[in-house]
């Protein structure tokens, strides 16, 4: 990865891109027993992929000033799923920069096809995309050999689509014709806001049987050609 573009602060970071990181709090711990089930989690040094989330805009800046010393005047924003559904927060370095997190930009097909990841990820908030704790139990069946089609297509339900008759144009031009999952993990949601722009990260694997660890693995330590930029996090860059 020497050769790739270096994320290095939270101000780095464009719509399509993946955090890999911790969940803290009771929420954690429920997501830590569901991975455990699934395929153990996934630990490199200090960094704990636990969770997955896909940043939906980029920071703005302004002049400088104590909080933001590179003149940010709006903090970058992240799409995620958690135990209440799918909510889009805004990132801090205190919760979103730290030795166990780390950041993937995927490699575009087309122009403007990150930006169109980030407005489905958008779309699973608007229209309320779920988080089952049963998926944990499907996805551990599956990834212990139960793959079959029956838990596959329950793994994978759909939305109903299109909305009120209405088709979805993308910021790309392209109109989104697939209907949106009917309840996501966080990979779920992150691999499912790129793979229903076309983009295929994960390689004979149904799009609804995606772990944290696996999307990780993938995009952090095995699949170059997939990533244009990357970034291990560290302390807060200022002092």
């Amino acid at each position: 990865m020497t050769n790739l573009v270096k994320i290095e602060r939270l101000e780095d970071l464009r719509p399509g891109d993946l955090m890999f990181g911790p969940i803290g709090g009771l929420a954690g711990v429920g997501v830590g027993l569901g991975e455990l089930l699934c395929d153990g989690g996934f630990r490199v040094g200090p960094l704990d992929v636990r969770h997955v989330g896909i940043v939906v805009e980029a920071s703005e800046t302004r002049p400088a000033d104590r909080e933001w010393p590179t003149g940010v005047i709006t903090a970058p924003r992240l799409v995620q799923a958690m135990p209440g559904g799918a909510e889009e927060i805004e990132m801090r370095y205190a919760t979103h920069w730290t030795p166990r997190h780390a950041y993937a930009r995927p490699v575009e097909d087309y122009p403007s096809q990150a930006l169109d990841a980030a407005a489905i990820a958008r779309l699973m908030v608007e229209h309320n995309v779920a988080y089952s704790p049963a998926s944990y139990a499907a996805l551990a069946a599956w990834h212990w050999g139960i793959a079959t089609p029956k838990l596959e297509a329950w793994i994978g339900r759909r939305q109903n689509w299109p909305w009120s008759g209405n088709p979805v144009m993308l910021p790309s031009g392209q109109d989104l014709d697939t209907g949106l999952p009917v309840e996501a993990i966080c990979s779920v949601l992150a691999d499912q806001a790129w793979s229903l722009t076309g983009k295929e990260i994960m390689v004979n694997v149904p799009h609804q049987c995606v772990t944290p660890s696996t999307l990780a693995t993938r995009l952090l330590f095995g699949a170059e050609h997939l990533v244009q930029a990357w970034g291990f996090a560290a302390e807060h860059p200022y002092p």
